[in-house]
């Protein structure tokens, strides 16, 4: 038995499958599937099978753009979606698995343990201005820079991080109001709008982790070496591209970052990354270590184009 009909028999076999993906590849394809850093999942991985459909495959489509009508008068356009023509094959899909991934996502308990709210007020500027100077400065420059440095003033007074309010922060504020100036404020809105800050703090509360299922639907392909690259990626995005129009994604949480609604795997076997073609390894003393770090550096970009990437071991001889 080659390695492509082995490979089928244990995908379905229910008490073998599991064996199949080991730790490496269920993080490939929960990346490809979704942003794991946005929503913090990491190891151990498991795999749910709630249905796997073994041996399908998926014609070529070829869209029509088509136009009819009389030469004089109204004529009709459409669009015709063609399987099965074109000259190209159908591409084999070896298994369909629709489940979950259970991940172990982190929550933060922290908690708000402080609030502070801070209003000043730019009323009272220029009298502040005349206490310091003893009048106000007759040029409009430095009467508007003295102007501008204690509203700066006052409204940093509120900040936790004072040098977060930038000029240009405060010149966008400005606008925003419809004031030309700091002086156009003072002179405008003074004792009738005021600038509002807000702190909140959070404690440093510790983090717990809990089992996560990510929904998920995922076309296999299992191919054996050689792999052609090109090839193999333009197949996986056409069925993954198919399968999305068919409607076979689960319905993910709301409060979920998913990359992709229906993501592809690769099973390959794990000699192919002895090859080295495969960038990653150089830094490795040892063939195994090679042929693992060619592994990841594969898994990691084809996770950014929606594919998941497991490798198994050949057949016994």
């Amino acid at each position: 038995m080659d390695y492509v009909d082995y490979t089928v028999v244990r995908l379905a076999d229910e008490s073998r499958r599991a064996a199949l993906f080991d730790q490496v590849g269920l993080e490939g394809i929960a990346r490809a599937a979704y942003d794991a850093d946005a929503m913090s999942i990491g190891p151990p991985y498991s795999a749910v099978f709630d249905k796997v459909f073994v041996g399908l495959s998926l014609p070529a489509r070829t869209r029509a753009d088509a136009a009819w009508g009389p030469t004089s008068g109204e004529r009709y356009e459409g669009r015709l979606m063609l399987f099965g023509f074109g000259g190209v094959g159908a591409v084999r899909v070896d298994a369909l698995w629709r489940g979950a991934i259970v991940a172990s996502a982190a929550s933060p308990l922290a908690h708000i343990d402080r609030v502070l709210t801070s209003w000043p007020d730019p009323g009272g500027i220029d009298d502040e201005i005349v206490r310091s100077l003893g009048s106000l400065p007759g040029d409009p420059a430095r009467l508007e820079a003295e102007r501008r440095a204690r509203l700066l003033a006052r409204l940093r007074a509120g900040f936790r991080q004072p040098d977060a309010l930038t000029d240009a922060v405060l010149d966008g504020w400005l606008a925003s109001i419809g004031a030309r100036s700091v002086g156009d404020l003072v002179e405008r809105f003074a004792n009738q709008l005021l600038g509002g800050t807000l702190q909140v703090g959070f404690s440093a509360g510790a983090t717990t982790t809990a089992p996560r299922a990510l929904p998920l639907s995922a076309a296999i392909l299992v191919r054996d070496q050689p792999i052609h690259v090109a090839d193999l990626l333009a197949q996986s995005k056409a069925v993954a591209d198919q399968l999305e129009d068919l409607g076979v994604e689960r319905a993910q949480g709301g409060d979920s970052a998913r990359a992709q609604p229906v993501v592809v795997v690769w099973m390959v076997p794990e000699q192919v990354f002895d090859d080295a073609g495969w960038p990653g390894g150089e830094s490795a003393t040892t063939d195994v270590a090679r042929r693992a770090l060619r592994r990841q550096a594969a898994g990691r970009w084809l996770a950014r184009e929606g594919i998941g990437l497991v490798t198994t071991a050949a057949v016994p001889g």
